[in-house]
């Protein structure tokens, strides 16, 4: 299987559910086909109502998957109709602001004649094709090699912040997105069965060359039973390769999270006031982001934000630090 890269949008790789390993083999076979026949040659077939139906080879299907028997493949497709992603933007259930949104991977899945019919519903298709800045890019031969399902979805949260070298995330948001929020309840359970797993999984491929990162993570308190954990992510790539877009997209992000700018409106003001300086120059950009890679590496949690507010004022914004 040559390599190929899949993209998905970032809501998709955050959100809440959890495919089995083989059912998320498929959903990758079916996101290559979607690029395949819609994205790169727009060739894709639309129903009455718009759904894409997408068709498959019964044999490439199979042999992708890297499962013998046929059975277990259509098993896997006959899960995924009734398997649904499910995103919250997080604002209030009682603000207008508030998005709520589930919907199924498959609409339906056919197997006759050695081909494999399945339809994407229009709900869903946005999320594989009209893709923003904001989507998560990967390689279809790594995932498909990966033999736990956790592997899978943290290849692909790794993938997604791999040009910030890391991300903050709290356990209660990793156990709500892999759907485990009733299970687990002890974080050395947490860790030991889901994310130990997916570390060691990735960094033995990392070590063989067959994967393109792997991670390391730590409690952000430094207790033993933490409520937030930070994410180093080690990778092999060109940092030269990263888009300009990418790398202002990434600045953005992180610097909102970094200073909690959701709820210190006077951060916000300040990395808006940086944003906008920034992309005057392309040339600044990049070495704000080269910057902010710096601390996200090599600085302690508990005063990345302090280092990088005297890193911006000295050097982008020429203030004096507060």
């Amino acid at each position: 299987m040559s390599d190929f890269l899949l993209r998905q949008d970032n809501k998709i790789t955050t959100s809440r559910y959890e495919l089995s390993v083989i059912e998320k083999r498929v959903m990758y076979f079916i996101l290559k086909t979607i690029r395949q026949q819609f994205v790169l040659v727009d060739e894709g077939q639309r129903d009455l109502f718009d759904d894409l139906i997408v068709t498959m080879d019964t044999k490439k299907l199979v042999k992708e998957v890297q499962d013998d028997n046929p059975k277990n493949v259509r098993k896997a497709l006959k899960s995924l109709r009734s398997r649904s992603f499910e995103y919250d933007n997080g604002k209030d259930e009682d603000s207008d602001e508030y998005h709520w949104f589930e919907v199924g991977f498959i609409n339906y899945g056919q197997w006759e004649k050695g081909k494999v019919e399945v339809q994407i519903s229009k709900k869903i298709l946005p999320f594989y094709v009209e893709l923003t800045s904001r989507y998560t890019e990967y390689s279809l031969v790594v995932a498909m090699s990966l033999k736990s399902k956790w592997s899978q979805r943290m290849y692909e949260l790794c993938a997604q912040w791999r040009s910030a070298g890391g991300f903050n995330m709290s356990v209660q948001e990793l156990k709500v997105a892999f759907k485990l929020e009733d299970k687990y309840e002890r974080y050395g359970a947490f860790k030991n069965k889901v994310l130990d797993v997916a570390q060691k999984e990735l960094k033995e491929l990392y070590d063989k060359g067959e994967c393109d990162l792997y991670f390391n993570f730590s409690g952000v308190e430094g207790s033993r039973n933490p409520e937030n954990l930070r994410f180093k992510i080690i990778v092999k790539t060109n940092e030269d390769s990263i888009s300009l877009q990418d790398k202002d997209y990434t600045l953005r992000v992180e610097l909102h999270r970094l200073f909690d700018t959701s709820n210190k409106p006077k951060n916000k003001i300040f990395v808006d006031d940086l944003m906008t300086k920034l992309r005057l120059d392309p040339v600044e950009v990049d070495r704000c982001y080269k910057k902010l890679l710096y601390v996200i590496q090599n600085i302690p949690d508990q005063e990345m934000a302090r280092y990088m507010r005297f890193v911006i004022n000295e050097e982008f914004l020429n203030l004096t630090p507060e």
